[in-house]
């Protein structure tokens, strides 16, 4: 898959789904109140798409010592993906209500669990409808008959325990989130405010365009401008990425694949790990 843009268009869905062809289009929607996740999908979503509520079904058990969204427990993403019907050369197409940050984490968690073509929706349902596609209500999809059997390690990471040898080494860690939480400023999510040593800061809404994504070329370039890729910057095998907990960095590193910038590292427990360990040092300011 590498080469190959993680997006996809939403008029390019239309035309698939009118074609009739095979595919498992899964809603990413979430919200942060009880069942709000659930409760917009009833509302409405793409006809034949199934429910993905990306923090419950593609993220572990919360805690101090792995963040607010570790990887997900092998045995239950294989419990849901097979519940999805994903199987061996079925295309997964995901989307969300615009912004792509959710539609970008399961799309991240799926490429690690084994899935190859995984694409998000540039733009999510405002994209959809904006390009004729109608919307449904009620239960939808409830079930699937996947026979994917999911083998973790699809994308690279790196834990937390290996970031100072990682910096001593030369690479680079990327914190994706806004300069606000990433000098200090402020904290709305996690135990403390800052980052980690040595980290430069490159909020992902930098490589981003308003309802979509930009040509590869024009993120190409973004990064390169911010020392990425390019003739004179770092390869993507020195970069290592992390935001809060894996879901700003999971859409930092589709945007990356998108500029034909494949093979950099996910800090999946983000900063919310970090910053868990009292033990660790933060750092603040530019």
């Amino acid at each position: 898959m590498a080469g190959m843009s993680p997006f996809f268009s939403a008029d390019d869905l239309l035309a698939a789904t009118t074609r009739g062809d095979r595919m498992i289009i899964l809603d990413s929607h979430w919200a942060p109140q009880d069942n709000a996740s659930w409760d917009a999908y009833v509302s409405q979503h793409i006809p034949g798409a199934f429910w993905c509520d990306p923090l419950r079904m593609l993220a572990g058990t919360p805690s101090p010592e792995t963040g607010r969204n570790p990887l997900p427990n092998p045995a239950m993403l294989q419990h849901y993906v097979t519940d999805w019907g994903i199987s061996p050369g079925v295309p997964v197409r995901i989307y969300d209500t615009g912004r792509m940050f959710w539609a970008a984490r399961a799309w991240w968690v799926l490429r690690w669990a084994g899935v190859e073509d995984v694409k998000i929706i540039s733009g999510g349902t405002p994209a959809w409808e904006a390009a004729g596609g109608d919307v449904a209500g009620g239960i939808g999809c409830l079930r699937g008959h996947g026979t994917f059997e999911i083998s973790s390690g699809g994308m690279p990471t790196i834990e937390l325990e290996e970031l100072d040898d990682w910096e001593a080494a030369g690479n680079l860690l990327v914190d994706v989130r806004g300069e606000g939480r990433f000098i200090g400023r402020r904290e709305p999510h996690d135990r403390r405010a800052g980052h980690v040593p040595g980290a430069v800061n490159f909020p992902v809404e930098l490589l981003l365009e308003t309802g979509g994504v930009a040509d590869p070329e024009i993120v190409a370039e973004r990064l390169a401008r911010r020392g990425i890729g390019g003739p004179d910057g770092v390869d993507p095998s020195k970069v290592a990425v992390y935001s809060g907990s894996g879901v700003d960095s999971a859409l930092f590193l589709a945007l990356m694949e998108h500029a034909g910038l494949s093979g950099a590292r996910h800090f999946v427990g983000g900063w919310s790990q970090w910053a868990g360990n009292r033990h660790l040092p933060v750092a603040l300011g530019v």
